[in-house]
């Protein structure tokens, strides 16, 4: 009997050492990872990481009021030209013009939205290079300026105007309207460069090729946004035109897209300014 009490009481030994043993173990595993550095500093840190994710997940959804407004918007722009992908305008300014594109960078330069033929005019048209849902990290708009030998303000006319520091800060909204949704831009800066620039591209290496194209582009700005921060993940719009005084400059105003992360506040913050008020008609 006592033989039997001494085996069962090693054998609870026994299982409690073993029971300690996989306590230690998994402590150990939890606060030291064996690949470097502490498990629960990397765990902590992957649950921030993903939040952030989760933050840069969220995707607009436009209300119904807005798809019902896009569909009425297109149906009456792809009815004059199949080729219409978007709408451009700028609040507070008379920048109202649709966009078009196709399988080159020089038809719209004459051809204009409704099919005639006029120099100096054409289309406002996107890089053929470009996606025509403005997923691109860069996305090029070209139109020409009509200037002031001629008495209109259409086309990119308007966009010679943000060579004024006054003029860029009170007009600082582009907004793009397409078939699927709206989306918003806020002025970076204007840069006035030779038509042959190297800044013409529409693909970048890496994060870094990209980033410091824009920020030379933003050193090199006649005016510019102070609050703009650069960065990768951020995607950008170029609205491109001539210069008046020489045919071989050209203004190009830089303008970061609003991500889906901050359009909800945006929006609401920004509405009365972001506002369509038709001009083009009227010109």
């Amino acid at each position: 009997m006592k033989r039997a009490v001494e085996k069962k009481s090693n054998k609870l030994g026994v299982i409690i050492a073993a029971l300690v043993a996989v306590v230690v173990v998994v402590v150990g595993f939890l606060f030291f990872n064996p690949f470097g550095g502490k498990a629960s500093h990397t765990a902590k840190k992957a649950g921030t990481s993903g939040s952030s994710s989760s933050t840069q997940a969220v995707k607009y959804e436009p209300s119904q009021e807005e798809k019902d407004y896009l569909k009425n918007r297109f149906a009456q722009l792809t009815a004059v030209n199949p080729e219409a992908i978007a709408y451009v305008y700028a609040p507070g300014t008379e920048l109202d013009e649709p966009v078009v594109q196709t399988g080159d960078n020089a038809t719209y330069l004459d051809k204009t939205f409704d099919g005639g033929n006029e120099p100096y005019m054409g289309t406002v048209f996107m890089d053929t290079d470009n996606k025509k849902d403005f997923s691109d990290r860069l996305t090029w708009l070209f139109g020409h300026a009509r200037g002031s030998k001629v008495g209109d303000h259409r086309m990119f006319n308007d966009v010679n105007y943000y060579d004024k520091q006054e003029y860029f800060d009170q007009h600082p909204y582009v907004v793009i309207e397409t078939p699927e949704r709206k989306y918003y831009y806020e002025a970076m800066c204007l840069v006035i460069v030779p038509e042959t620039t190297a800044f013409y591209r529409t693909s970048f290496e890496d994060d870094k090729d990209f980033t410091t194209q824009l920020k030379k582009v933003y050193e090199d700005g006649q005016t510019k946004n102070p609050n703009i921060k650069i960065k990768a993940s951020d995607k950008y719009l170029v609205l491109s035109t001539c210069r008046e005084e020489d045919e071989t400059i050209r203004s190009n105003l830089y303008l970061r897209q609003i991500p889906d992360s901050e359009m909800k506040d945006f929006v609401a913050k920004h509405a009365d300014q972001l506002t369509y008020v038709a001009t083009r008609g009227q010109q």
